[in-house]
């Protein structure tokens, strides 16, 4: 699964939804997908920048699944309980750690994340 990131960067820093759920966040959120790892850093509601993961550095939020896992997220149609990060966390193989009031707080601009890079992923 490949996503381009600089779309994604792109979409998520024009999108009036995303903008007004991300006012006022900064985090450092790790994503991981399968074996790959990006860094995105978030400061007061934009992406800053999205790069690859090296190494144990720490993170605000942390989104992990399998690879088959995401690619079932990010259908074009999911199927149920993949709709939402959060029935895809509590019945899949999905985890989601770290900073969980930060979490909830900013759960709105998540979900339109995972939308965007829904969207993205589609857009071939």
């Amino acid at each position: 699964m490949k996503l381009d990131w600089a779309n994604v960067k792109v979409r998520v820093n024009e999108d009036p939804e995303f903008k007004l759920a991300a006012r006022f966040w900064n985090a450092t959120v790790r994503i991981q997908i399968g074996k790959y790892r990006y860094k995105v850093l978030i400061d007061e509601g934009l992406f800053k920048s999205i790069e690859p993961w090296f190494g144990a550095i720490a993170c605000d939020l942390s989104i992990t699944a399998p690879e088959e896992e995401w690619e079932r997220l990010l259908e074009l149609t999911p199927r149920p309980f993949y709709q939402d990060l959060y029935p895809a966390a509590i019945h899949h193989d999905f985890d989601v750690s770290g900073d969980l009031e930060s979490y909830c707080a900013y759960y709105p601009a998540i979900r339109r994340m995972i939308e965007i890079l829904r969207e993205v992923n589609n857009s071939a």
